[in-house]
């Protein structure tokens, strides 16, 4: 399911638990095939074949770039709702859409909350952190959010990267 109401950091957790269960049926795979082919054809094969699974699906194959983007998208929704549910306990459960359901990545049930969510390499990559403070900004939410995980950013709010927006941005990176 594409759609989580999460109220507890242990509800959060079990999410991150899906996630590492299916990375590791992803990396045994990988293994097999590191093991078989050589390497052309093994980052072929990891670019166009269904050598990964679905991060919340094990047994649903998956091409394997996809599922490393999907995996660290929804480790960052992961974290940004545990950080929700400790600021703001009386808004919980938060649904969090992991995938391409419309509306907010996560969002309280009573619409006072909004906030979207990424992983990218750079926080201007595909322009991802200016679209989603634009579409966070758009919303009718008082509390408004944008989490991410980015190589080289440490965890914490970012002041530098907000703008006028009334939107607080933050780091969910390691």
């Amino acid at each position: 399911m594409k759609i989580r109401h999460i109220g507890t950091p242990e509800e959060a957790n079990a999410l991150v638990a899906e996630l590492s269960k299916s990375a590791s049926h992803a990396v045994e795979q990988l293994k097999a095939l590191i093991h078989e082919q050589e390497g052309l054809q093994v980052l072929e094969n990891i670019k166009f074949q269904r050598i990964g699974c679905d991060p919340l699906d094990a047994g649903r194959p998956l091409n394997l770039m996809e599922q490393v983007n999907q995996t660290f998208t929804y480790l960052a929704s992961a974290k940004a709702v545990k950080q929700l549910i400790e600021w703001h306990p009386t808004l919980v459960p938060f649904i969090v859409n992991l995938g391409t359901a419309p509306g907010s990545d996560i969002a309280s049930a009573n619409g006072e909350l909004a906030a979207e969510v990424f992983a990218a390499v750079s926080t201007s990559s595909n322009r991802k952190l200016a679209n989603d403070l634009n579409k966070v900004s758009q919303t009718s939410a008082t509390l408004k959010y944008v989490f991410f995980i980015c190589p080289g950013i440490g965890p914490g709010r970012q002041l530098k990267l907000e703008r006028n927006s009334g939107v607080e941005v933050w780091s969910v990176s390691q």
